[in-house]
């Protein structure tokens, strides 16, 4: 926590807790009373009233290898780069006609088929840092690779929307970090955003039975220490019991898998289900750096990374599964990230090294589904023979703040250092501008494409619209859409089927003129 910040903001506190840990007894002081705003409950205003959808952030730590997650099987070059840890072609779970996923997750490519997955190709940043701890910086602030930041962008968020932090302490945590050691991801400027814990009740004992007094705050350096305490201990007195009570309104109504990350999702699915509203979760697996045996000798679909990429696709599935049934998927989306990808060679050890760019998942009721941008090439590396990254990770952060949590563009450039274009991820795509005239025709996305694309219009009032494919003879076709659209945003998906590879043009024709762009498959 900034500490001289929160002093300058917090004024004078009274009141104070007494803990005992491990039998030896400590005292922290708590903000008066718990950092409850009185004269806002006096005037009948809850500050942080409105709370809306919520992220649920698996980080997967040390590297995850993007080529054997989601796998280029017609790319003859990945099974000459990588010719004992190739995942071979008959065992990939097909999603196109180029990509498919390990087949150990299974529970993804269901998903995948229910349309609750999308996969965003390509992920980094320019000049890549191939070291675990700077890269994993950069990801959780959401900076450039040369600028070195104290905060994360979830904790720069959560201050937009917190802005009285730490003077009126929210009803519930701001973020929930499922671990021991708090993530950088959830410091700010204002303070540690976060609350961390293992389990709902272990944490709700270490703090069980604490108890106010009225002792003065002394007006020395050990007093300004203790003022800083205070806001800590605060936090957890007050948010032990909205946790724990919310964790037993809360249960889950699947099975999940008897793994670290399954039981971490099961109490978040807990938490939300008991009906906490906090809008950010954490929760890590580890294990991703594998520099040697990273599959089964003889048998490249079994082994470590196999494992792993097991345990990630069956808890995520179970936590998407009992959401939904419990009526709370359309509020809750589950982003996975890692620090970096791997190298496209496999070295001598049967493994891969830390290399750059690598696919990721945003998964639940609210994204679209599909694929977002095109296979890696294999053929056009960088200077180090690593894959050039294609979409900036904070592409992904935009999409989620803007078409997800609902931050507007002033603040999400403010949050991440300045503007990045969003991605086609979510169902609720912000509206194409309307400044000049009544309709607005959008680039197809992705742009070029393989097996399916989706445009996007925008109408001012219901007309009649026509939406066209031609070839560039001006040829029509295919007739996407013909009728009257209502006034509002439409995105209509674009099957490549029947279409070779080329230039295309597509056009919008409606009562009041008519756009043609051009699209390209692959």
């Amino acid at each position: 926590m900034n500490r001289t910040n929160f002093l300058r903001q917090l004024g004078w506190l009274t009141g104070g807790v007494a803990l005992g840990l491990q039998g030896m007894p400590m005292r922290a002081y708590a903000h008066n009373p718990l950092g409850h705003n009185w004269a806002a409950d006096l005037a009948g205003v809850n500050p942080y009233a409105g709370q809306g959808n919520i992220v649920v952030l698996v980080q997967l730590q040390g590297g995850n290898d993007g080529l054997n997650t989601v796998v280029p099987f017609e790319n003859d070059s990945y099974y000459q780069k990588r010719p004992t840890i190739a995942i071979p072609k008959d065992k990939v779970l097909k999603l196109t006609t180029q990509l498919g996923l390990n087949p150990a997750m299974m529970a993804f490519q269901e998903l995948y088929g229910n349309g609750q997955v999308s996969i965003v190709q390509n992920v980094g940043y320019e000049s890549p840092n191939r070291s675990h701890f700077r890269s994993t910086d950069i990801w959780l602030s959401g900076s450039d690779a040369s600028v070195y930041e104290k905060e994360g962008w979830a904790g720069r968020y959560l201050t937009q929307k917190y802005p009285s932090f730490p003077i009126t302490l929210p009803e519930q945590p701001l973020a929930i970090q499922l671990g021991s050691v708090e993530s950088m991801l959830l410091q700010s400027d204002a303070g540690s955003m976060g609350t961390v814990f293992d389990n709902p009740d272990l944490f709700y004992q270490l703090v069980k039975g604490t108890s106010a007094d009225t002792e003065a705050i002394p007006n020395t350096p050990a007093g300004e220490e203790l003022k800083f305490l205070k806001q800590i201990a605060a936090q957890s007195i007050r948010y032990a019991d909205v946790i724990k009570k919310k964790a037993d309104l809360g249960k889950n109504v699947v099975t999940y898998p008897n793994t670290g990350l399954g039981k971490q999702l099961a109490i978040v699915a807990e938490l939300i289900a008991g009906g906490l509203t906090t809008p950010v979760y954490l929760t890590t697996i580890g294990g991703f750096d594998t520099h040697a045996n990273q599959v089964t000798t003889g048998n490249t679909t079994s082994g470590q990374h196999a494992t792993l990429l097991k345990t990630v696709a069956d808890a995520v599935a179970a936590f998407t599964k009992d959401l939904a049934k419990q009526n709370r998927g359309d509020q809750v989306t589950v982003m996975t990230f890692s620090e970096f990808g791997r190298r496209v060679n496999q070295n001598g050890t049967s493994g891969t090294d830390h290399g750059t760019a690598a696919p990721l998942f945003v998964v639940g009721n609210t994204v679209r589904g599909g694929i977002i941008g095109t296979p890696p090439n294999l053929s056009d590396l960088d200077s180090n023979g690593d894959l050039k990254f294609k979409n900036d990770f904070r592409q992904i952060y935009a999409s989620v703040l803007r078409d997800h949590l609902g931050v507007d563009a002033p603040t999400t450039q403010m949050i991440l250092g300045r503007s990045f274009e969003t991605l086609p991820i979510f169902r609720q795509t912000p509206a194409l501008s309307l400044e000049e005239g009544p309709f607005a025709l959008g680039q197809n996305t992705p742009n070029p494409f393989i097996d399916t694309t989706d445009i996007q219009f925008t109408l001012n009032q219901t007309q009649h619209i026509r939406l066209t494919i031609y070839d560039l003879q001006g040829r029509e076709l295919t007739v996407l859409r013909d009728g009257r659209f209502d006034a509002g945003n439409h995105v209509v998906p674009v099957s490549g089927a029947g279409l070779t590879a080329g230039h295309y043009l597509y056009s919008l024709q409606t009562d009041s003129g008519r756009v043609v762009k051009r699209m390209v498959k692959v």
